[in-house]
Parts: C-alpha cells; sequence; structure tokens
C-alpha cells in the first residue's frame, strides 16, 4: 500500500492548475462526483467509482490532518482521526488536473441501551434502525444493556428474549406500520441553535453571494473542481469560473461548516454560466425538476383489446388475473395529454419483459394462485411480453412520450428470474442455494439472507456475485436504453443485489449517458435503514433510492389524527442529513406493495393489524373511501411531498383518492371517467400543487428550514436566491400563534414571495 502525504491548501487549486480550459474540457468524471462519506473505521474509495477510465493519481492533497491516506490500485483508504473536520476537501491530481471532493466526517456519539427483564432470558439481542435491523447479542451482567457509537437521530428498534420480540418498558414507542410498535432511542447532538446554515443570497454576472448563520467557513464547487471564496461578514463570495460559459449545464454546489457540525448544501444550476432562476429554462436532464407517476401496465389503460389474454386456470381469482392494460394504452394516454395535464414529466412503469402463461404461486384464505400480469416474473428479460403489447408498440410510446416532453424509466428487474427462465434452465449453478446448510429453506429472508434468499421457490435468486452471472443481466438491461432509448431504471429489490452488480451497471450506463447526452436516472427498491439506503447511492452506484423512512413516518402522520407532526419533522431531518438537502430520492404517496393511503386516511384499515392481514383483507371486503377528510388528508400529503427535497412519485389512482387495502386490491383498474366530486376536486388540486412546483426554483433548487413545528403543525421554509416559499401544513384549528397563523382541520397554506 502506497502512502500519500497530504498538504495542507493555501491557494485554490482550481486557480492555480494552469489552463483552466483544457481542466474542465478533459474531464475524465460524469457527473457531479458525490461527497465522500467517512465512516467509523477505514473509508475505502474505488476510483472508478468517480472516474470514467483507469487512472494513474499523481498526488493527493487534504486540508485536514487528521485524515491518514494511503492508496493501493483502484483504491484511496481514508482513517479517520478523532478530531476530524466536520466536512474538509480532498483534491487528487491525475495527469495535472484537480479534481476535488468534499469529505463528510463520521461524528458518532457512544450511546447504551439498558434493559431489565422481569422474566428470565438465556439471551436478549437488539435490532433496530442502527444495525439494518440485525441481531445483536446483549451484555448479560447485572442488567442487559449494549453499547452504542451513533450519530445524532432517532432510532427505532425491537429486543429479542429467547427468539420472541418484547417492548423495552423504559423506552418510547412508534408505530411500525405493520401492526406492531418499536422502541425509540434518540441521540442528541449540538444544540440547533448552535448549528451552522447557509442560504442563496444574489448573484451577477460574475459571482455568487451565499449568506450564513453560524457558519465559520464554506467549501464551494463548479462541478467537480474547487472555486474560490471570499468571506466577508457573515456572506461568502464565489466566482463564476469563466469558463462556464462553455458549458450549457453545470452546477456550483456549497457546502459549510463550523466547529461542531456541517451546514446544509446549496446546489445552483448555471446555463452557460449564468446562474438559471427560470424553472423553464429547465429540462428533463434536470431530474432536480422531475415529477414522477408510476403506473402498473395491465392495470392502467387497455389500448388494445387484441393482445388481451388471461391465464385459462381456474385456480386464479379474477383480482390476481390480467386486466388488458398494455403499452398502447399508455400511448394514448400520452396523446390524450392526461400527463401533461397533471403536470407530470417522467413516468415509471412496470416490468414489460415476459412473464409465464400459467399459473403459479399460492395465497390461503382465500385460496388462489396468480398470473404474472405485474411483470416480476421474467421468463426473459429483453423480450416484451405479449398481452402488453410489441416492441414496435414500445417505441411508438417512447418516441411519443419524447415528443409530449416526458422522460420514461423501466422497472428492471436482476436479482431473480422465474425457473421458466432460459439463464435458469441453461444454468442451475447461477442461483443461489434454496436451502440453507442448516437444513432451512432460503425463502423471504429478507434481512438475514439478504443477498442470497429466495422471493418464492419459483423464483431463483440470481449469484450476482459470480461476475458472468452480473455481465449477463448488466447486458439484458443495457438492451432497454440502447434498442428502445429509455431515460432511466427504476431497479427492484436493490438491496438483495450485490454491489458489484451496480458498479457494472453504473459503468456502462455513464457510457451510454455520454454517448447520448442525455443523463440516464436510476432509482433503486430497499427497505432498511438510512445507512444500508444510503449505500447504494453515490457516484458508481446509484442516483437514488425511494426514501421508504421518510414514507414510513409521513404515513401515519398524514393519515393518524394523533400522530404527532414532531414525527415528520424528525423523518425529515434524519433523511436530509443523510442523503443532503439536494438529493434526487423518490418521496411516494403509496406504491404496489402498500395499502392505499386513501383506506388507511378515512378509518377503513387500521394501523395496527398484521401486515399479512392487509392482503386478506383485500381479497374479502369491496374497500371504497367512506371518509370525505381522506381526500383532505391526501391533498396535505402530496402538498408535503411536492414542496420537500426530492423527487415527488404518484401512484396511479392517488391523484384521484382510489382506496384499497394490500396487494393485488391496490392494484385496480385505473379510472378516468365518472369520477366523483371529491376524485376530481382532488385530481385537480394536486395538478395545482405541481404546477406550483414547476413554477418555482425555490421548491427545485432551494435550501430547506423547519421555521416551527409542534404536534399538529409543522411550518418550513426553502429559499432560492429572491424565491422564497414558506410551506404550513396543519392537522387541527389553529387559531393564531407565534406565526399568525389561521387554518381549519387537515389543511395547508403555501406562501410564495420575493425579498
Amino acid at each position: 500500500m502506497k502512502n500519500i502525504l497530504y498538504t495542507f491548501m493555501s491557494l485554490i487549486l482550481l486557480a492555480s492548475c494552469g489552463d483552466t480550459n483544457t481542466t474542465y474540457k478533459d474531464s475524465k468524471i460524469y457527473g457531479l462526483a458525490s461527497p465522500i462519506q467517512l465512516t467509523s473505521d477505514t473509508t475505502r474509495i474505488i476510483l472508478s467509482d468517480y472516474f470514467t477510465s483507469l487512472v494513474v493519481i499523481d498526488s493527493i492533497v487534504s486540508d485536514d490532518s487528521e485524515l491518514q491516506i494511503n492508496t493501493l490500485d483502484d483504491f484511496i483508504f481514508i482513517v479517520s482521526g478523532k478530531n476530524a473536520k466536520p466536512i474538509s476537501n480532498l483534491t487528487i491530481y491525475i495527469e495535472g488536473i484537480p479534481y476535488s471532493f468534499l469529505v463528510k466526517g463520521q461524528k458518532t456519539i457512544k450511546t447504551s441501551i439498558t434493559f431489565e427483564y422481569m422474566g428470565s432470558a438465556k439471551e436478549v439481542f437488539v435490532k433496530g434502525e442502527f444495525n439494518n435491523w440485525t441481531l445483536v447479542s446483549m451484555n448479560p451482567s447485572g442488567l442487559w444493556h449494549i453499547d452504542l457509537n451513533l450519530k445524532p437521530g432517532k432510532y427505532q428498534y425491537k429486543l429479542v428474549a429467547d427468539g420472541k420480540e418484547i417492548d423495552d418498558p423504559g423506552a418510547p414507542k412508534v408505530s411500525n406500520g405493520m401492526g406492531g410498535f418499536n422502541n425509540l432511542v434518540e441521540v442528541k447532538g449540538p444544540s440547533k441553535d448552535k448549528l451552522p446554515s447557509i442560504t442563496t443570497d444574489s448573484f451577477d454576472k460574475k459571482e455568487v453571494i451565499i449568506s450564513s448563520e453560524k457558519t465559520d467557513g464554506v467549501y464551494a464547487y463548479w462541478n467537480n473542481f474547487r472555486i474560490e471564496v471570499k468571506k466577508e461578514g457573515n456572506k461568502f463570495k464565489l466566482l463564476i469560473p469563466p469558463f462556464a460559459k462553455y458549458e450549457p449545464r453545470s452546477h456550483i454546489r456549497v457546502f459549510g461548516y463550523n466547529q461542531l457540525a456541517a451546514s446544509n448544501d446549496l446546489l445552483i444550476p448555471l446555463a452557460k454560466g449564468k446562474v438559471i432562476t427560470d424553472p423553464s429554462k429547465l429540462n428533463n436532464n434536470d431530474w432536480h425538476s422531475s415529477i414522477m407517476y408510476f403506473m402498473m401496465v395491465d392495470r392502467f389503460v387497455n389500448g388494445d383489446t387484441s393482445n388481451d389474454q388471461p391465464v385459462l386456470d381456474p385456480a386464479i381469482l379474477q383480482k390476481a388475473q390480467y386486466y388488458g392494460g398494455d403499452i398502447k394504452g399508455i400511448t394514448q394516454k400520452i396523446q390524450e395529454g392526461y400527463f401533461k395535464d397533471l403536470g407530470i414529466n417522467t413516468i415509471w412503469i412496470s416490468p414489460i419483459t415476459q412473464n409465464p402463461t400459467d399459473a403459479w404461486g399460492q395465497f390461503n384464505d382465500p385460496d388462489t394462485k396468480f398470473s404474472g400480469y405485474h411483470g416480476y416474473w421474467p421468463i426473459t428479460s429483453t423480450t416484451v411480453d405479449f398481452r402488453l403489447g410489441s416492441s414496435e408498440d414500445v417505441k411508438e410510446m417512447l418516441n411519443v412520450a419524447h415528443h409530449n416532453g416526458l422522460s420514461v424509466l423501466l422497472d428492471y428487474v436482476a436479482n431473480h428470474v422465474h425457473e421458466q427462465h432460459a439463464v435458469y434452465q441453461d444454468h442451475k449453478d447461477w442461483v443461489t442455494p434454496l436451502y440453507l446448510p442448516d437444513g432451512r429453506m432460503n425463502t423471504e429472508l429478507w434481512d438475514e439472507q439478504r443477498l442470497t434468499t429466495w422471493f418464492d421457490t419459483f423464483l431463483p435468486t440470481l449469484d450476482l456475485e459470480k461476475q458472468e452471472v452480473t455481465d449477463f443481466m448488466v447486458d439484458s438491461a443495457m438492451h432497454w436504453i440502447t434498442e428502445y432509448d429509455f431515460d432511466g431504471f427504476r431497479h427492484d429489490a436493490t438491496k438483495h443485489i450485490p454491489e458489484n452488480f451496480w458498479r457494472t451497471l453504473n459503468k456502462k450506463v455513464k457510457m451510454v449517458s455520454q454517448k447520448k447526452g442525455k443523463y440516464i436516472y436510476q432509482i433503486g427498491e430497499t427497505y432498511g435503514s438510512h445507512d444500508l439506503i444510503n449505500s447504494y447511492i453515490g457516484s458508481g452506484m446509484l442516483d437514488a433510492q425511494f426514501d421508504f423512512n421518510m414514507y414510513d413516518n409521513a404515513l401515519p402522520v398524514f393519515a393518524n389524527d394523533d400522530e404527532s407532526m414532531t414525527r415528520l419533522g424528525d423523518a425529515l431531518e434524519a433523511s436530509l442529513s443523510t442523503y443532503g438537502y439536494h438529493h434526487l430520492m423518490g418521496n411516494i404517496t403509496g406504491n404496489q406493495d402498500k395499502p392505499r393511503f386513501m383506506s388507511f386516511a378515512d378509518g377503513t384499515l387500521s394501523f395496527d393489524t398484521p401486515w399479512m392481514e392487509y392482503k386478506r383483507i383485500g381479497w374479502k371486503q369491496d374497500i371504497e373511501v367512506t371518509d370525505s377528510i381522506a381526500y383532505q388528508k391526501m391533498a396535505m400529503f402530496n402538498a408535503f411531498n411536492m414542496t420537500i427535497p426530492g423527487i415527488p412519485i404518484i401512484y396511479y389512482g392517488d391523484e384521484i383518492g382510489m382506496a384499497g387495502a394490500g396487494d393485488p386490491d391496490n392494484r385496480r383498474m385505473m379510472r378516468f371517467n365518472n369520477l366523483k366530486k371529491h376524485e376530481a376536486d382532488l385530481q385537480k388540486e394536486i395538478a395545482n400543487l405541481i404546477k406550483t412546483r414547476n413554477s418555482n426554483m425555490a421548491l427545485l433548487y432551494g435550501d430547506f428550514k423547519i421555521v416551527a413545528i409542534t404536534e399538529n403543525l409543522i411550518v418550513y421554509k426553502r429559499q432560492y436566491f429572491d424565491n422564497i416559499v414558506e410551506v404550513i401544513l396543519t392537522k387541527k384549528q389553529i387559531n393564531g400563534s407565534s406565526q399568525n397563523i389561521e387554518l381549519e382541520n387537515w389543511s395547508y397554506e403555501i406562501t410564495i414571495s420575493n425579498k
């Protein structure tokens, strides 16, 4: 291992690197390099995650003496000392060009969970958000206890005594959204009145001015190069590089800090070196301006009845059968202007690869098997399912979508195949074991056997740690963006797929992106802790994942009268501290795996119901919306998603308030006609919310700050230079307060102003 001595920077690297015009045009990094997040031990940086070709390091420069840096082949290793800065800068010189990377420190606090078990137990374990729900043994000396090093925040956890989950009577409880409760431990960091913050202030042709509070300094970057900063009082002046005028789109990123912590971050898009303040100047490559809509193809619109071929097996009940929705139906809705009228600029469609023509799976009470109407049981990875359409139908849909300003994401399944798939028939050694060494069946062991578990006995999980298997599935994925011109992927079961697959795919996706001149966006699906979800995001991996932790907290807050808004505030802070203030995470109102929000919001479904019972309820009850207040709650949920950082995602039917229990009841056929008044009103209200988001740079690129929060109220503000948006969400009537608020039950107010 080669040791690289760091030196302190006394000069701005970009200004001292010689021919800056050559520097940016010869950049070997595609897109914005994600910040380096230090871990508590040794942090490993993979150079090929960032650079599009093999590189040789000239030297490495850090401005933090607490970081010990070493290199080996394609890796940089950083060991952080106890007094490492909250953030610092690392510059890697390659062929004389200085690429600068923000480095985020890892401040943890020793935290103990102590528990006195009134019964007798041979062993007690703890599992929680802090360890991705993995069982860890507790120390039985006197009281059961465990010491943890955790970042500031609130963490849910459960205790397990002799194999049985139990509550910690000395800790607060919170609903887990699946019919039970988790305990809560809080790790307190610096008080909020001591934390630094930064915001966009003003700009001209040559510089950008940043205002700050309690901020000692900032790091500023143009694309992946550090730029000059001058401090004047509580403001910082950033020089816009003169050669930025040659770039159709570039970005300035700013990160602040003081001795205690890092601040929020800022992101400023430029068009040929000029700060963009008009949202109409953005395009579909600016993914921060995306409004996404997800539909299950078979359940959306039947545009071609000639391909309607349900599975001829009486063992399949109607809700698990093909309904006839297809690609042509989507094309028709694009041509009719449905998405344009709603304000949508991105659609995500469920998998369209060929699924089996016979019945599979089994559900009991009622007894039913299933068709592959959903698309997640591929028997090929590159062929369009004939029941959904033809290759020509897909190409026509994409052409029509692009002509109408829509980007299209394809749901891609890489983790598993159906047993009829040729890759399994021809390569039985390409899958993980169905049985574990202890004789147990390796199915649905989502966390215990995360990278090997099968979803069902007929769905073999591919052993993607074998590079030959990864190469096959990556090539299959690339087929859809080379032969069909999709604009990106939604990736199924992300956490069950090893990192080598994502790195192999990412390299090829970047190559196609560069060749086509458009940024191909990738979002993953992972249920788990913030750290687990975040481990799949960044340069070399995915652009984002769905923020399920945000959803799991927002769902009960907006659906349940008694759930506190403080829970929403905690979820927001956890999300922003993990993914940054300008992330591309997906903020959902629901999806194909969750009961519909409306059926929680009107009281039809209870949060105390065991998860599998939601499915059974969907089979046995004809659920409809029973209380009109649910429409107000759905509108407020959308107001929230449309005004926080991230990409808002509407699950088809949520725009009209469709009801439904567990799947497949939450996958009913979409309705467009004969809407009830409340449904039509909700649809208009969501369209207006989308228009508000699309019309304000503050909601696309602004900072974010919680102004006030109580049990029934949250107020937050977003600012992008002169554009300021303040949002008030209230659950119960409030007449007067320190914010002079007068709102009714379940209402929101969005105020737009200019400085």
